[in-house]
């Protein structure tokens, strides 16, 4: 009986031991927003802009990093960001636009204000591509922007960025997505600044 009693008392050390070393591989990252340069002329103007929420397919509706090996999507099981992409695209857009002084105001959707321009979006790719040749990010958006007095879209274009990954670990994947969206968003406010009077 005490035999019995010793390997069961052993079995419980044994098994609190294996779960206290269990270790969380469980990251989550924030993309972060990069200055836009001073150097470059912004025209000024007294209107309002409403960043709406951006449309997205619904698999990317999802903190998981997503990548696209030999066209299989997959995501990965440790990594995951921090917020939604489509949260950080326009958390990035405001934050950019407010800096550029652009507009005598920039605001969300969520807001009450009536604006002069409305800014939509549709993230239709964010995500990374591994192919025999290529390892990349990539993130694709069309976006209108729109007088909302007239009634009418001002100008349209279709965004695909791109930035390649030296290295396929998880540090160059982030510094990939980082770099890539803060390029979009610059290309997107010098593309508002050419397009509105």
């Amino acid at each position: 009986m005490k035999k019995y009693l010793y390997i069961l008392i052993l079995s419980f050390i044994f098994y609190g031991c294996s779960i206290n070393n269990q270790i969380d591989k469980t990251q989550m990252f924030i993309l972060k927003n990069d200055e836009i340069s001073s150097n470059i002329f912004f025209k000024k103007t007294n209107k309002i802009l409403k960043i709406k929420n951006a449309y997205l397919p619904l698999y990317l509706n999802s903190k998981s990093i997503i990548y696209t090996k030999n066209n299989i999507s997959n995501t990965y099981a440790y990594h995951f960001w921090a917020d939604l992409p489509s949260n950080f695209y326009k958390s990035f857009l405001l934050s950019k636009l407010e800096k550029t002084k652009i507009f005598k105001t920039v605001i969300s959707s969520q807001s009450s204000l009536n604006a002069d321009y409305v800014l939509e979006s549709r993230i239709d790719s964010f995500e990374q591509i591994i192919d025999l040749k290529q390892n990349y990010t990539q993130i694709t958006v069309s976006v209108n922007l729109i007088d909302v007095k007239k009634n009418e879209i001002i100008a349209h274009q279709f965004f695909n960025c791109k930035e390649n990954i030296n290295q396929n670990n998880i540090s160059n994947i982030y510094q990939s997505f980082e770099k890539n969206l803060n390029s979009l968003t610059k290309d997107i406010i010098l593309w508002i600044n050419s397009n509105i009077d």
